[in-house]
């Protein structure tokens, strides 16, 4: 699949402008030692001393810190900033409903939006995970290898890159088994367009919460889901995950409708992420990779 979001995210000129980004992790970190800091940790070792306390029989000497000693004639040992893995795991929806409109490129922008959100974790040396979730594949996902440098980001791209959109949408399933598969937590991102049931997306991102992830809900939207009228006046519609057919006609009243059922859409999704804990934001394809990254996921906390 030749994704235009994703080459143009992995740029050199845009990866520079990535490289001031950080992904906020509010307190999902592994037990391995990492350069995401812990709120509120020291510990024996590290690059940063965050405290100094005592010297103990039995502690390093290679931290004890003898200009202290030199000037008050007591021995301290430095306590450095605490600091973990935040592993950062992205959630891609490739169900057919992404790839409606086609003219949306609801995918594509997905990618690109994945890619971006992967090289900001790997440059602070945190590692990433894809799994993508749709129900035409086996279990409800793919999963990618776990990428631990930037250096891996050619296969990451390569992974990206052959991803397809087909089949229902499988958050609930797909989630499961990933979480079944990989425990440990971190940051967990969602790109979806949650064309789903509320209970479908609420129970996935209920899991993650449940488990002491970091959790993210992007709602990738494009212009022509938002003003259908753009499209057609009538037309025979067919849902791209079921296959049922209906016509439409796209009168005033029946387009006051969809728009509608489209805000409570967004609103309901946006209610239930502020309850839980995760970050919301919906990312328009129009206004582009640039916009979502430096203006619409800062303004949620998402990144700083």
């Amino acid at each position: 699949m030749s994704s235009k979001a994703l080459s143009a995210a992995l740029t050199p000129a845009f990866l520079r402008k990535l490289d001031r980004l950080h992904l906020t992790v509010r307190h999902s970190l592994s037990t391995r030692a990492g350069n995401t800091p812990m709120p509120r940790g020291s510990q024996g070792s590290g690059l940063e001393v965050e405290s100094y306390q005592p010297y103990y029989p039995g502690d390093d000497l290679r931290h004890v810190d003898w200009n202290a000693y030199s000037r008050l004639d007591q021995l301290l040992v430095k306590r450095f900033r605490a600091e973990r893995e935040a592993p950062l795991h992205i959630f891609l929806d490739t169900s057919a409903s992404m790839a409606a409109p086609e003219n949306d490129g609801k995918l594509d922008f997905a990618l690109g939006l994945a890619a971006s959100l992967a090289y900001v974790s790997l440059r602070h040396h945190d590692p990433v995970r894809i799994v993508a979730l749709s129900a035409a594949l086996p279990g409800g996902l793919r999963t990618s290898p776990v990428y631990r440098h930037r250096q891996a980001l050619p296969q990451l791209r390569d992974f990206l890159g052959q991803l397809r959109p087909a089949g229902g949408t499988a958050l609930v399933e797909g989630v499961q088994t990933a979480l079944r598969e990989r425990r440990t937590a971190g940051v967990a991102v969602v790109l979806s367009d949650f064309l789903t049931e509320p209970a479908g997306y609420e129970a996935a991102l209920a899991e993650l919460t449940a488990r002491r992830f970091t959790v993210a809900a992007l709602r990738v939207i494009g212009p022509l889901e938002r003003d259908p009228s753009r499209l057609f006046h009538r037309a025979e519609i067919v849902d791209a995950e079921s296959g049922r057919k209906r016509f439409v006609t796209l009168s005033a009243d029946n387009l006051a409708r969809y728009e509608q059922a489209l805000s409570r859409h967004l609103a309901a999704l946006a209610a239930f992420c502020s309850r839980c804990g995760v970050f919301f934001a919906a990312t328009d394809t129009a206004a582009g990779l640039e916009h979502s990254l430096f203006q619409s996921l800062p303004a949620v906390g998402m990144i700083h």
